[in-house]
């Protein structure tokens, strides 16, 4: 008996666990028991990362599609941050993006890089809602024509907000509706015809009866509006003008905003001048458009 005690005491075996070493215990007892002492560390990584991606798997797809939207937006931003041309509809009219896309798209074509960024790019924003004045009038042809309102009086506030925002902050090409229109124009707010045209008062002229006043013009009245199917998408009445320098340049930027105000000037000028193509006959394009009508 007591030589079987030495021979353990001499090979570090463990009396109660025949066969395992001490230093396998010790190894056992600090989770070391079965690893590769070559590959271990790899497993455990690999482990490790397989664990992670089994419980955090939709955070991470969720963040990466968020960060994939977030700098799509960043991009688009930075190439449309400055355009060349700037306009801003407002009425009660609802423009649709694409009808949006194809007009600024003819603009495109007549313009240049103004701002030496390397693209030609014609910005519309458009702010639909109703003035009091028109919210009566539209209140009136429901009761006539037994039509409930479906105008959100929030809704409309917020849009008129956004509206006074943006027509007194920058010297946009306006396309407003009559109401829009008065509003700004009474408050001195657009450049005059006669400041417009004053190295061709001959092109002021032959506007003619489309001349609405001192500072717009009836936009259905321009031949390029009877041209070009794309730019009728706005209410038959609406006027076209732009804006003069505004008061809250001298703290936004006043160089930026007389570029601007130039570039859109000269915009307004092409849109106005613009002559229909040699051999074009406006009144038969007119025939043709419905040719089933009168059938």
């Amino acid at each position: 008996m007591a030589d079987r005690d030495e021979e353990r005491r001499n090979t570090g075996a463990d009396p109660g666990e025949s066969g395992e070493s001490n230093a396998a215990r010790r190894l056992r007892a600090q989770g070391g028991a079965g690893e590769d002492p070559i590959h271990g560390e790899e497993e455990a990584k690999g482990s490790f990362f397989s664990n992670f991606w089994y419980h955090h798997k939709w955070k991470v797809i969720i963040g990466a599609a968020f960060a994939f939207i977030l700098l799509t937006g960043i991009s688009q931003y930075a190439r449309h941050a400055n355009p060349d041309v700037t306009m801003l509809y407002a009425g009660t009219k609802y423009i649709t993006a694409t009808q949006n896309q194809k007009f600024v798209g003819i603009l495109e074509t007549m313009t240049g890089d103004r701002n030496g960024d390397g693209k030609v790019y014609v910005q519309m924003n458009d702010v639909v809602f109703y003035t009091e004045h028109q919210f009566k009038e539209y209140e009136k042809w429901c009761e006539e024509n037994g039509e409930d309102m479906t105008i959100d009086r929030m809704g409309n506030k917020q849009a008129a907000d956004r509206y006074v925002q943006q027509v007194w902050a920058d010297p946009l090409i306006c396309i407003f509706s009559p109401d829009q229109y008065t509003e700004v124009a009474r408050s001195g707010g657009f450049t005059t015809l006669k400041d417009l045209f004053s190295d061709d008062p001959g092109a002021l002229e032959a506007l003619g009866d489309a001349v609405l006043d001192d500072w717009g013009v009836r936009f259905y009245e321009t031949k390029f509006a009877k041209f070009y199917d794309a730019a009728r998408i706005f209410p038959e009445d609406v006027v076209i003008a732009v804006r003069t320098l505004p008061t809250m340049s001298a703290l936004t930027g006043k160089k930026r905003a007389e570029e601007a105000l130039a570039a859109n000037k000269d915009m307004l000028r092409k849109i106005l001048t613009f002559d229909y193509p040699e051999g074009y006959d406006p009144e038969a394009a007119a025939g043709e458009e419905n040719p089933e009508e009168g059938a």
